[in-house]
């Protein structure tokens, strides 16, 4: 699957956190209807309301060095 432009990838996650932000405020709203609202994904809608941030947001696990310590690596 090819990688979405980095300006559709930040319109999206703003419309995921209006939905987000929707819920939140009218809890008798439904995760449906929020996310036909903004276009987005039910089921995305659903893993971050869980609290699942994006993968390109958390730290990989298998990660040998510290970001400092691969700073000072780099420079």
């Amino acid at each position: 699957m090819a990688r979405q432009p980095q300006a559709q990838s930040l319109a999206k996650e703003g419309r995921l956190q209006l939905a987000l932000v929707l819920i939140k405020s009218n809890p008798c709203l439904s995760i449906c209807a929020a996310a036909a609202a903004y276009n987005v994904l039910e089921s995305t809608l659903q893993t971050r309301l869980c609290g699942i941030l994006p993968k390109r947001e958390t730290i990989l696990v298998n990660r040998k060095l510290s970001p400092i310590k691969e700073q000072s690596l780099v420079s």
